[in-house]
């Protein structure tokens, strides 16, 4: 029992419990950021006080660090939280949800597991409503509403809502992530959306077909997520569709965290997640600086997600921007931790370096590719080749993976017919068959002190012990590295 009682829990509570509406959202755009920062804070400081009464899993972590919510100062002493990542809450069962919320009151979604272990994430209808709403925001910001038509692209929960997320008023259809591009391309030209939204993987499979066929679909609005926007795949749907691409960063678990605005800057959305880059001792790093994702979501009480290590590198950003949202920016993501491969050599090369292979050869010889790490000596590099397909184009970007990687490591590459697509349409170019800590011994990366400054291509990084059993042993436990 926490001291004074629970009632006065109970009281910050519902204080705290009313979730913002659509309105307020929008409001929270163009409002003071003291005034944002602040309200966050308080719900903040309500959210760490539920989760150490009510929710089993943080209170023993929390305990075990020697933390306590109820003498926390700050924000300014994140830090002293334990991060948490996909894996600790994924074996800690039922022991992560607030035990008095019935089961009955919950919907249950899961992640696809592209990226790595699958976690389902459990919230109740009001949370629902605050993770959708912060999807339409950044279309409502860019000029969408609610009536006009849209596509939405393989989401799991869209697709349970028949696609709609606009509202009950709204005019969409769905694609199926494994629909034929020939299905998908007679309803996007039948429809004639003002529209589309969904995962970066989707949308990209069709923006370049639709090219490869010669034709050209113009909309108002197009908004990618779910996986990393790459150069080359925002160039193609730029191409296909006549418009700039927004990105919005997201996830199932914690909604949206930042979106692109059409200035090409990224708004933080500082009202719903508080974000941090840290460093590999988990201490947070200063604007301009590379290093992991940690988030904290502040509505969402019956399944909470404080301090979440999301294995993304990115960077903060001081800038500003005229676009009207004065929301805090973040640089974009560069990639997931476990997209950037080690070497025989010992440093780590990003997933970047593999979209510019061809940048010196004059021509594209590849439709689509993808890596697969099987050792840390060896690589295959699969490819499906262009219609106009030029070897000696191929065997200039081979050389470039060689020299990248050193004579250590073998380079071998294969011509298939296609390439596999996840049923949730995200598209993996990136595959390691090597535990994340396959750099090291009992050590994985995630970014930190030795990535360079500015946003730039994080080569090195630094690397942090696992615990026993080959866990990530959570920051101020013990299990980290000598900081």
């Amino acid at each position: 029992m926490a001291r004074g009682g629970s009632s006065s829990i109970d009281v910050q509570e519902r204080a705290s419990a009313r979730v913002p509406g659509l309105v307020e959202l929008w409001r929270n755009l163009t409002r003071d950021p003291r005034v944002v920062r602040a309200r966050a804070d308080r719900d903040l400081r309500a959210l760490l006080r539920h989760a150490y009464e009510h929710v089993p899993f943080y209170r023993e972590l929390w305990r075990a660090a020697g933390f306590d919510p109820r003498e926390w100062s700050g924000r300014r002493d994140l830090a002293a939280i334990p991060a948490v990542d996909k894996d600790m809450l994924v074996e800690a069962g039922q022991a992560v949800l607030d035990r008095r919320t019935p089961p009955e009151r919950l919907t249950t979604m899961a992640t696809s597991g592209t990226s790595g272990r699958a976690i389902r994430v459990h919230r109740t209808a009001v949370e629902m409503r605050v993770m959708r709403r912060s999807v339409i925001r950044p279309l409502f910001a860019e000029g969408a509403r609610p009536w006009q038509r849209f596509v939405t692209v393989a989401s799991t929960w869209l697709k349970e809502r028949k696609g709609v997320f606009l509202g009950r008023f709204s005019r969409t259809r769905h694609l199926e992530a494994l629909a034929s591009l020939d299905e998908q391309i007679d309803v996007v030209r039948s429809f004639r959306p003002v529209g589309i939204v969904g995962q970066t993987g989707g949308i990209y499979l069709l923006a370049r077909e639709l090219l490869r066929r010669g034709m050209f679909v113009p909309l108002r609005h197009l908004m990618p997520t779910g996986a990393t926007l790459m150069p080359a795949m925002r160039r193609t749907m730029r191409e296909a569709f006549g418009i700039e691409p927004g990105d919005l960063y997201g996830s199932i678990e914690l909604g949206t965290i930042s979106w692109r605005c059409r200035r090409g800057h990224y708004h933080i959305d500082a009202d719903r997640v508080i974000v941090e880059i840290v460093d590999d001792c988990g201490r947070p790093l200063p604007p301009g600086r590379t290093g992991q994702v940690v988030c904290t979501l502040l509505h969402t009480w019956s399944m909470p997600f404080i301090r979440y290590r999301l294995l993304d590198v990115a960077a903060l950003s001081s800038g500003t921007c005229d676009c009207g949202c004065r929301f805090p920016l973040m640089e974009p993501v560069q990639g997931r931790v476990n997209d950037f491969l080690p070497t025989p050599r010992g440093d780590l090369v990003s997933p970047h370096f593999f979209f510019h292979l061809f940048d010196a050869a004059g021509t594209n010889p590849v439709r689509e590719w993808r890596v697969v790490q099987e050792r840390i000596d060896e690589l295959l590099y699969e490819y499906v080749p262009e219609d106009d397909f030029d070897p000696a184009a191929l065997a200039c970007g081979l050389d470039l993976v060689r020299q990248r990687f050193g004579p250590g490591c073998r380079v071998r590459s294969r011509a298939v017919r296609a390439l596999p697509v996840h049923p949730s349409g995200k598209r993996t170019c990136i595959v390691s068959r090597l535990r994340p800590d396959g750099a090291a011994p009992g050590r994985a990366w995630i970014g930190g002190e030795d990535a360079p400054v500015g946003g730039g291509r994080p080569v090195a990084g630094r690397l942090t012990r696992r615990g026993p059993g080959g866990a990530r042993a959570p920051e101020g436990t013990g299990g980290g590295p000598p900081c």
